[in-house]
């Protein structure tokens, strides 16, 4: 009883943090966007490029560390164990979260430009 509350206990955490991967990689591909709207604005021949437009892009680079953290595949340290499942789960929680602070950030002044 006690190996197949366990087993299902790692399957629910293995799905969630399957879950929160994916997450990380639609925020990855925001980024990806977001930087290249950036890029394109300074290049569109603008003879000063807006300080809000820099600080956005400082932001969004920021924010790129703990989501690519976040995607790492840290389930092969130590597969099919209950408490490092837990521990990954928690950290990418926790990352995905600094990272959606660091992008709002980053919007607040892109939409301020």
């Amino acid at each position: 009883m006690g190996a197949q509350n366990n087993e299902s206990r790692i399957n629910l955490l293995s799905e969630r943090i399957k879950q929160l991967g994916e997450k990380s990689t639609q925020i990855l591909l925001f980024l990806s966007f977001a930087m290249v709207s950036v890029a394109t604005l300074e290049a569109g021949g603008k003879e000063s490029v807006s300080p809000a437009l820099n600080e956005a892009f400082y932001y969004w680079k920021i924010a790129l560390f703990p989501v690519l953290v976040s995607v790492l595949p840290l389930r092969e340290f130590r597969w099919q164990c209950a408490g490092w499942y837990k521990f990954i789960q928690g950290l990418r929680f926790t990352l995905l979260w600094i990272a959606l602070a660091i992008i709002a950030r980053g919007l607040w002044s892109f939409v301020h430009t």
